[in-house]
């Protein structure tokens, strides 16, 4: 504030005052990048289901690795990360249809032992606001059977601080704060190289709904 010192009256009632703070414009809060890491400890899950005419065939991995790198302030901005499965853990609950999967015919886990999705870019803008589920639509390239095909998957985010109710979990593991991602997209097999044979058609359905449930944890900044 200029110092009245010196003043005349007359320069004094034509200075206009300053502002109340509330009223004040402040510069537009930004933040860095963080990344997040899906850590190897069943904690994330993928999900499928083939359902079929006359068969429903649910399968899990939690053997689901990758990380994210997110602006929590606006995750429009450079959103980045991947999502990698292997394929050779994939459980449907039946070990011999398991085996089939893993076989040429099918997911032909020899030659493409892994299932990845690399993030490109989301169209969510709203800041992620501790505690604060988020919905939006995320963009990737997915690659199974050697195949890479463009997808779009909606999702709700949620970050989690490891604060107040939440604070002091490092004995079952919990020592970061987290990204809870949720959601889900549909891919063809047929889009991918893989054909389901005329005799199994009423049994595995080209559609399979693919679901993700992943919890990823701030990696710490480097000291």
């Amino acid at each position: 504030m200029l110092s009245v010192v010196g003043l005349g009256a007359d320069a004094r009632a034509q200075q206009a005052p300053t502002p109340p703070a509330a009223t004040r414009s402040a510069p537009a809060a930004t933040s860095a990048p963080q990344r997040f890491d899906l850590r190897p400890s069943g904690q994330s899950r993928v999900l499928f289901t083939s359902d079929a005419p006359i068969e429903t065939v649910d399968g899990i991995s939690t053997q689901t690795t990758g990380n994210f790198t997110v602006d929590v302030s606006n995750p429009s901005r450079g959103l980045s990360g991947r999502v990698e499965v292997g394929a050779n853990s994939l459980r449907t609950g039946v070990d011999l249809r398991d085996e089939h999967l893993r076989g040429p015919n099918w997911f032909d886990t020899a030659r493409f032992p892994n299932i990845t999705l690399q993030l490109t870019g989301t169209d969510i803008t709203s800041p992620l606001a501790p505690n604060a589920p988020v919905q939006g639509t995320v963009r990737g390239h997915f690659t199974m059977h050697g195949v890479t095909r463009d997808i779009s998957a909606r999702l709700t985010v949620r970050r989690i601080p490891l604060a107040g109710e939440y604070a002091g979990m490092g004995a079952i593991g919990i020592d970061a704060d987290m990204l809870r991602v949720q959601g889900e997209f549909h891919v063809a097999l047929t889009d991918f190289g893989i054909s389901v044979p005329t005799l199994l058609r009423l049994k595995v359905s080209n559609d399979i709904r693919v679901r993700v449930d992943l919890t990823a944890f701030r990696r710490a900044e480097a000291q």
